[in-house]
This record gives C-alpha cells, sequence and structure tokens, in this order.
C-alpha cells in the first residue's frame, strides 16, 4: 500500500516536460583519459545532429528538427576542443517556470566562439543582464577544464569538478532556492548509480546504460531488472515519457588535436534508439539517419509509442516488450562501439581520413536499416 501511494505521489509531481540529467567526468575519471559531458535530453521529441560553420568556431550540434536555422543547440562541441551540454534549472529565479529562457540560443553562440572555460565566463560577463537565463550549464575544454555553470538572470555560481572526480545534476541548481527540487529523485538515482561504479572508471556505454536504466531508487531499486511483468509508470526514472535524446561527448587529451573531439548519439528515445558517433573535424559528414528529419529519430519514436498500449494513459510501459527492445538496442549499440572506436582511433592519431569515414558512415546507415528490419511497424 505504502509503495502504490508513492507510486501515485511520483505522477501528482511529475515535473514539465523541459527536464533533463546530465553528468560532467573529469579526465582523471574516465577510461580513455578524456573528460565526458552526458546529456540525456527531455523536451520536444524531434531531434537531429548538424554541423555549424561560420563563427569562430565550428561545431557539431544537437538541434531540434524543425530548427533548420539552428539557431538552439542544446548540447555540442567545437573545433576547438569546447564542449557544453546543460539542463534546465527551475529553482534559480523565481520566474524561470513562466517564462522561456534563452539556453539553447546562448549554447549555440558558446560554441561558434569559445575555446576555454575562461572564454564562457568571458561570454556572460559581457553579456547584457537579466540574461535571460535558467540553467545548469556543463563546459568542458581542450585544456582539461570541466564545471557546471549554475546561470540565473544576473548570477553564476562555478562548480569545478576535481581531478579524477565527477559531477551531475538534474533540473535545480546548488546554489538556487533549497525548497524547490525539481528532479530531485532522478538526481538521486543518477547519484546511486554513478557512486556504485566510481571505483572503475567512466566510459560512453556506462552513460548508455543510465539512459536505459529503470532504477528508482524510492521505489527500491531497477523495476525493469526485477521479475515483474505488466506495466511501469514512467515518471521518475531516467528515461522518462519526454526523453528525446541521449549525448555523450568525449573531449580532448592534451596534445591531441583540438578538433577530435567527438559525440556519441543516441537520436530519439534511448530505450528504442542506439548511439552513433559523429567527430566534429567530419563536419557536415554525418550518417543520414541521425540529420534532417534523422530517421533514427522517426524509428525511436514509432517504438517509443509501440510499448505504450494503454490508449487512456501514455505514461505506462509495457514491461516485456521493452526489455525485448533494449535487448535488441544494446545488440546493435555493441557493433557500432567496435566500429566507431576503431575509426576513433586511426583519428586520433593519424587525423581524420574522409575515405574512411565515408565508409563508416555508409555501414551506420546500413545497420540503422538493419536494425529497423528487426521491428513490424
Amino acid at each position: 500500500m505504502k509503495r502504490l501511494l508513492l507510486i501515485i505521489l511520483l505522477s501528482l509531481t511529475a515535473l514539465p516536460a523541459l527536464c533533463c540529467t546530465t553528468a560532467i567526468v573529469s579526465a582523471g575519471a574516465s577510461k580513455s583519459g578524456r573528460p565526458m559531458l552526458w546529456k540525456q535530453r527531455d523536451g520536444a521529441v524531434n531531434t537531429c545532429l548538424a554541423y555549424v560553420s561560420g563563427g569562430k568556431y565550428g561545431y557539431t550540434g544537437l538541434f531540434l528538427t524543425e530548427d533548420t536555422g539552428h539557431k538552439k543547440a542544446y548540447a555540442g562541441i567545437n573545433e576547438a576542443g569546447f564542449g557544453i551540454i546543460n539542463n534546465l534549472s527551475y529553482n534559480v529565479r523565481p520566474d524561470s517556470v513562466k517564462t522561456d529562457p534563452q539556453n539553447g540560443v546562448f549554447m549555440a553562440l558558446v560554441l561558434a566562439s569559445c575555446a576555454t572555460l575562461e572564454d564562457f565566463e568571458a561570454m556572460l560577463a559581457a553579456k547584457r543582464k537579466p540574461w535571460n537565463l535558467s540553467a545548469n550549464f556543463g563546459v568542458v575544454d581542450a585544456g582539461g577544464g570541466a564545471a557546471y555553470f549554475e546561470v540565473s538572470d544576473d548570477t553564476v555560481v562555478r562548480y569545478d569538478v576535481p581531478e579524477g572526480g565527477f559531477l551531475y545534476r538534474t533540473n535545480y541548481s546548488l546554489s538556487g532556492d533549497s525548497e524547490r527540487l525539481a528532479g530531485r529523485t532522478r538526481f538521486v538515482n543518477i547519484e546511486h548509480l554513478m557512486q556504485r561504479h566510481a571505483p572503475r572508471k567512466f566510459d560512453p556505454e556506462f552513460f548508455f546504460a543510465c539512459s536505459r536504466d529503470f532504477v528508482n531508487v524510492n521505489l527500491g531499486g531497477d523495476l525493469l531488472r526485477s521479475r515483474r511483468s505488466g506495466y511501469i509508470y514512467d515518471a521518475d526514472f531516467i528515461p522518462r515519457a519526454s526523453t528525446s535524446s541521449a549525448i555523450v561527448i568525449e573531449g580532448v587529451l592534451p596534445g591531441e588535436r583540438a578538433d577530435s573531439g567527438l559525440m556519441w548519439c543516441a537520436i530519439g528515445y534511448p530505450p528504442c534508439s542506439y548511439a552513433v558517433p559523429v567527430w566534429v573535424a567530419a563536419g557536415d559528414r554525418i550518417p543520414v539517419m541521425m540529420t534532417g528529419e534523422a530517421p533514427a529519430n522517426l524509428l525511436a519514436e514509432s517504438l517509443r509509442s509501440s510499448l505504450r498500449t494503454l490508449s487512456w494513459d501514455k505514461h505506462y510501459l509495457e514491461v516485456k516488450p521493452l526489455r525485448r527492445t533494449i535487448e535488441l538496442v544494446k545488440r546493435f549499440e555493441r557493433d557500432e562501439f567496435r566500429a566507431g572506436r576503431k575509426l576513433d582511433k586511426v583519428f586520433r592519431e593519424r587525423g581524420l581520413d574522409a575515405a574512411a569515414l565515408e565508409q563508416y558512415n555508409k555501414g551506420a546507415d546500413a545497420r540503422f536499416e538493419l536494425f529497423k528490419s528487426q521491428f513490424d511497424l
């Protein structure tokens, strides 16, 4: 009875759609020795990847498919080795829920302009107040810098990631109102997963596993790994009804080319989509499945819908087909990581090989078509 009441309470306190879960890993806590950014994005489901040039630095970013002018970036890395992610924060200014902070517009400008954390701070300082921002920005640079910046309309508080350590955020800022802790359950969930994993070092595979992990510490563990069948209500897991993509940005090691960073991206609902790498040095040579209307996103949304079989409430997921879909996603993702890691090693040692990249991208699109054929939609 107590568990049922808790589930009802969680459903009544569900957050608005614009919610995300993020983490930053320092170089010393990463298996590759490269700093990493992870973002589990919640919000509008139609997302894609694009390369943007014309500023001081070219960059690869995550955008809404409708944003054909690429005015609002929701994650990205540029050719200077500078990467950025964000969470919307609901407790750093009183009206942050009532207005539309321009976090995405700001991130697009930052990616086109900044090479270091200090550049980012200087850009904030030069910006006219009020900033119309309400976010936790996670940032890494090619010099090994890694930090969260909790930003409101007129304040900024910096939290540097300790060497060999990591930080994480959901939809509140530690420097904000301590009575308004939107996303607290997800914060505790990712804290549990990262602290448990911390004796080992982190890699992108860990974060994509988190993106499909139905752990809820309040309810006593991972509901998907239990023997339960039937349905689960997905309000307060890391993957949520509003989740639209997962991104892991791998930065640059000292001595490496500044443009050797890459983004691993699962476009669409991560339990129904697997990660594919995109290198910033590749420019606009990105697998077709992730660009424009983003076929990978469209498929993931169709699969997500097929798991929500209760017509009167789409927050419920059917457990058995969800498990089957995730297992298939993991199998294809393992293949993509093997192929992507092999190519990444070549690129970092010798620079970008255009012919090898073209072959990889064609292979990635072909593997996606094979993945798509596994489903009767």
